[in-house]
């Protein structure tokens, strides 16, 4: 039970920084976000690479053997060609989840390697140009530098839609006004303003059954990885249950255990930080980002929060 507690309150301080692991990123490409976008989250991969806490993982050689076959297949090095990527939901469906990537690729090639699928086909849409497989995947290119692609058909038109001028964006949305709030040297951030849109897993943590909206990003400092994790409560009472709560998890991972990841962890707990303001939860987490590469890096690493 204790080791449950750790992991637990462990993955409340790395939720965001579990999104940056398999290092997406760039600026986010407002003419392609549809305005009816539920939540959006964004890495920028430029600052990411830039990070002690990248430079850690690819001196432990973790990200190259993860990417070297996309590297192969595609021509590219993902570190250096990607500029940014952004995520971003139109449903609570797999299928309305967006990808847009913003990098130097070789279009040829993976329309080329696209190609080899018996059942890909290619539809005209507009000025663009759909390609889709067997297995109800869809991409396009909006130009040499932009790639957007999604498992339904309709995500990836509203998003060409958007590109064209055809629909709003989200420019002048609620999500884009939270995004001011993120700071010029997060490489990581995501706004939820709606947990509803996430679907029914959300609506089954007790942690999260209260809560309306959610806030996150991530940054490095002087080689101190910074992590924010702001939840909004439905009430100033919901908000204080769920600081409980966080309260309670911490106080029994804290209690650590034999397991030697688990033990660093629980020592890692206590850089978190909870705030009460009003209706809103503020988990602040910092620590030295050679810890956290050495965490990610040993053994299971951090793969023990899944376990």
């Amino acid at each position: 039970m204790h080791k449950n507690a750790t992991l637990i309150a462990a993955a409340l301080i790395v939720l965001a920084l579990f999104l940056a692991v398999p290092a997406w990123p760039g600026t986010i490409p407002a003419s392609l976000v549809p305005e009816g976008a539920r939540w959006i989250a964004h890495l920028d991969m430029e600052k990411f690479v830039a990070t002690d806490l990248y430079g850690y993982l690819e001196k432990d050689g973790k990200f190259q053997i993860k990417s070297r076959d996309l590297d192969h297949w595609l021509k590219m090095d993902l570190a250096k060609d990607i500029k940014g990527v952004t995520v971003f939901g139109l449903g609570p469906e797999d299928d309305q989840i967006a990808f847009v990537v913003d990098g130097k690729f070789d279009k040829a090639g993976i329309i080329a390697l696209v190609g080899l699928d018996k059942e890909h086909r290619e539809t005209p849409y507009g000025s663009y140009t759909l390609y889709s497989t067997g297995s109800d995947e869809y991409g396009a290119f909006v130009n040499d530098n932009l790639l957007v692609f999604s498992e339904g058909r309709a995500a990836i038109e509203m998003v060409l839609d958007t590109a064209a001028g055809k629909t709003k964006s989200f420019t002048g949305s609620a999500i884009s006004a939270a995004f001011k709030d993120v700071p010029s040297t997060a490489f990581l951030s995501g706004v939820l303003p709606d947990l509803s849109g996430l679907g029914k897993e959300i609506g089954q943590s007790k942690m999260l059954e209260k809560a309306t909206g959610l806030f996150f990003l991530a940054q490095e400092k002087q080689a101190i990885l910074q992590v924010r994790l702001q939840v909004t409560a439905d009430s100033p009472e919901s908000a204080k249950s769920m600081a409980d709560v966080v309260q309670g998890l911490l106080a029994l991972g804290k209690l650590g255990g034999d397991d030697a990841d688990m033990a660093k962890i629980a020592t890692l707990l206590e850089s978190l930080q909870i705030n009460l303001d009003g209706k809103t939860l503020k988990l602040d987490f910092a620590r030295p980002s050679k810890e956290i590469a050495d965490l990610i890096s040993r053994g299971r690493g951090l793969q023990a929060l899944f376990d």
